[in-house]
């Protein structure tokens, strides 16, 4: 089975979004990286990240070439 760079990119910015999303009010370090806002922000870029990263999964899956 061949996994693509642009799929395990797109699996990296996901768990990225993931964890954003789901541990944005409790790591201290995302806290500091989106400048201690509301939780609503942490909310839309985990999902944006969670969008581009599902999307680039899609992209370089093997079934599409």
């Amino acid at each position: 089975m061949e996994t693509s760079i642009i799929a395990i990119i797109g699996i990296i910015i996901f768990l990225i979004g993931a964890l954003t999303t789901t541990l944005g009010r409790t790591l201290t370090i995302l806290r500091f990286f989106f400048g201690d806002h509301s939780i609503f922000t942490q909310l839309f870029w985990g999902i944006i990240f969670i969008c581009i990263g599902l999307f680039l999964i899609i992209l370089g899956s093997p079934q599409l070439r």
